[in-house]
C-alpha cells in the first residue's frame, strides 16, 4: 500500500527541481498522511458501529459507550487495596439491570477506567495484571458480578475511581461507594 501511495511522488519529483520538489514532495506526503489517518479512522469508527449494541458468539450484548452502560448497569466500588502483584486493586459491583447477559467494552479505550490520588492525578490500569478484568467485564443476565481491576500506584492514596465518564468515591473500610453526577 505504501508503493502505491507514494507512485505520485515518485513520477513528480524527478520532473521538479529545486523548492519546487520540496513542495511536491511535502504536499503529497501530507495527502499519504492524511488519508492513511483518515483510513485508520474508518476502520476504528467501523469496528465500534460494528460492536456496538451487537450479539456475540456467546450471545452477550456488547456494550461500549458509557451512556449505553450506565443505562444497562450499576456499578459501585467495593474495595480498592494493595494489589499482592504490585499497584492497587480495585473490586467493583457491576449489577445487569437487564434480561441479557453483558460484555462490557472500553476499560482501556479512552480513559474508561481511571484511579485518581489525592492530588487529582490520573492512572490507568496495568497492563495483564493476574486477575485483571482485561477490557471487558461479562455480566450474566439479571446478576451482580465482581470485577477486579488494577492500577499502579498505592492504595492509601486512592481517592476515586472514574469508571466510563463517571467518578466512584473509593469506599471507607466495609462501604460500598456510590456515583457521584
Amino acid at each position: 500500500m505504501r508503493h502505491l501511495l507514494l507512485a505520485p511522488l515518485l513520477i513528480l519529483v524527478p520532473a521538479c527541481q529545486g523548492e519546487t520538489a520540496k513542495d511536491v514532495t511535502a504536499a503529497v506526503v501530507g495527502k499519504t498522511v492524511e488519508v492513511a489517518k483518515g483510513a485508520s479512522s474508518g476502520v476504528v469508527e467501523g469496528m465500534k458501529e460494528g460492536r456496538k449494541g451487537a450479539v456475540s458468539t456467546d450471545g452477550s450484548r456488547t456494550l461500549s459507550a458509557a451512556d449505553e452502560v450506565h443505562a444497562n448497569t450499576e456499578l459501585s466500588v467495593l474495595e480498592v487495596k494493595a494489589s499482592n502483584g504490585g499497584g492497587v486493586e480495585v473490586v467493583l459491583a457491576v449489577t445487569n439491570k437487564t434480561a441479557e447477559p453483558l460484555h462490557l467494552l472500553g476499560l482501556q479505550e479512552g480513559g474508561g477506567a481511571q484511579l485518581l490520588d489525592k492530588d487529582g492525578f490520573a492512572t490507568p490500569l496495568q497492563a495483564r495484571s493476574p486477575g485483571q478484568a482485561s477490557d471487558s467485564i461479562k455480566v450474566p443476565p439479571s446478576v451482580k458480578v465482581k470485577a477486579s481491576v488494577f492500577f499502579d500506584g498505592e492504595a492509601d492514596k486512592a481517592t476515586k475511581v472514574r469508571l466510563w465518564g463517571r467518578e466512584f468515591t473509593v469506599p471507607s473500610a466495609a462501604t460500598a461507594a456510590k456515583p457521584q453526577p
